[in-house]
């Protein structure tokens, strides 16, 4: 890692916002001690990140967690990425912890492990950009194509923030806290659809730039000569290489890693050029 490397730390408006909600209507210690926690939280999500040599641009303290921005991730492996996401939520449990052994007769030893545990709860909900819903986007790349990953993802994520504003409206009442997370959940799925084809580009030129030999034998996909090329783009998956074997009458006549196709589509834009323009000369 370069120790010349600035990282630019904020705090979130919506963070500001809820602070100055908290002293004027009086749970300025309950803020205080939320923030302490969120505070220890991205720390665990940095340390996971800079083991593994990402490179962090700027972390900005949101009421429920950070929000760590980086740079060439989008086809990092599956398991390092988990790794990272997890760093924050098992700093909680290491909370919970030293609370109970150290903290036990403070005054608001109750207050600071319901705040601990609640906050651990709703961080790991399946919602976009949570971190759960960050562990239900790599589960679901696990399993199908990066384009596909995101799109469920934000289906779910939605689903699931209906589901919260109605439990919380009903059971738990609707805060200005409550309101103010989940309208920033519901813009941040909504930029992330918006934005999901650039991200998907992201992908590919991310893909591309990995020359190394994988880690893993790559997957093989059969097509035909007459198969467009945005098959392939699109079926592509997340830290899973692909060599394409391009058939014509049952007869296999090239074998077109990956990364070839990505360049050509870069090169000439047009993914709906048929793979036999791969073949030609």
């Amino acid at each position: 890692m370069n120790s010349n490397v600035r990282i630019k730390l904020s705090i979130h408006p919506l963070t500001w916002s809820l602070a100055g909600i908290s002293f004027v209507t009086g749970q300025f210690i309950s803020f205080f001690l939320l923030f302490l926690i969120i505070v220890i939280h991205e720390c665990g999500h940095t340390a996971a990140a800079w083991y593994f040599r990402w490179k962090i641009v700027s972390i900005s303290l949101l009421p429920f967690g950070g929000k760590l921005e980086v740079e060439g991730i989008l086809d990092r492996p599956l398991a390092e990425e988990l790794a990272v996401v997890a760093a924050g939520p098992i700093q909680h449990v290491f909370i919970g912890a030293a609370a109970f052994w150290l903290l036990q007769e403070w005054s608001y030893y109750a207050l600071f492990q319901q705040i601990n545990l609640t906050l651990l709860l709703f961080n790991l909900l399946p919602i976009w950009p949570l971190d759960g819903g960050r562990i239900l986007f790599l589960l679901l790349a696990k399993i199908t194509s990066y384009k596909q990953a995101v799109k469920e993802t934000i289906l779910i994520s939605l689903s699931g923030t209906a589901v919260t504003f109605l439990i919380v409206f009903f059971y738990l009442g609707l805060t200005v806290q409550w309101v103010f997370v989940l309208v920033y959940v519901v813009f941040s799925c909504f930029l992330h659809w918006k934005h999901r084809h650039i991200l998907e580009r992201q992908f590919w030129l991310e893909r591309l730039s990995k020359r190394a030999p994988p880690a893993h034998l790559p997957r093989m996909i059969h097509l035909t000569l007459q198969d467009p090329i945005s098959q392939v783009l699109h079926s592509l998956k997340k830290g899973q290489r692909d060599m394409i074997i391009i058939k014509n009458n049952q007869k296999t006549i090239g074998l077109v890693p990956d990364h070839s196709v990505i360049e050509y589509y870069f090169k000439h834009g047009n993914s709906s050029r048929t793979l036999s323009s791969l073949l030609q000369k």
